[in-house]
């Protein structure tokens, strides 16, 4: 299977062949199969986003007991997880820098 190389952004959710703007955060080399696993990730991810921003609105519930943010964590963290794997040696350094580094390790596959 050809890998092709991927320019992502996990701050837009973008995922693109083509180099423009900001894209450019990692560099990531998958095939169909890798980018539209990670699509779904960053659907789940931004579905997350969502509910915690109506969770914001509920004053009295503490993040730290927030099944939302939960969600959203563990979807961000899955998305950093198949970045490093499918990810080029600046991008695998980058990341292994990163202070959650270890999380990643313990995430199921």
């Amino acid at each position: 299977m050809d890998k092709r190389k991927f320019y992502v952004s996990v701050e837009s959710q973008e995922i693109s062949e083509l180099m423009a703007g900001n894209n450019n955060q990692f560099i990531i080399y998958g095939g169909p199969e890798d980018i539209i696993y990670l699509r779904e990730i960053f659907d789940e991810l931004q579905d997350a986003e969502f509910s915690t921003f109506w969770r914001a609105h509920i004053p009295f519930k503490e993040y730290h007991h927030d099944e939302d943010n939960d969600s959203y964590d563990e979807s961000l963290l899955r998305a950093y997880k198949i970045i490093h794997e499918l990810g080029d040696e600046t991008t695998r350094k980058h990341i292994e820098q990163m202070p959650f580094f270890e999380q990643l390790k313990n995430l199921p596959e």
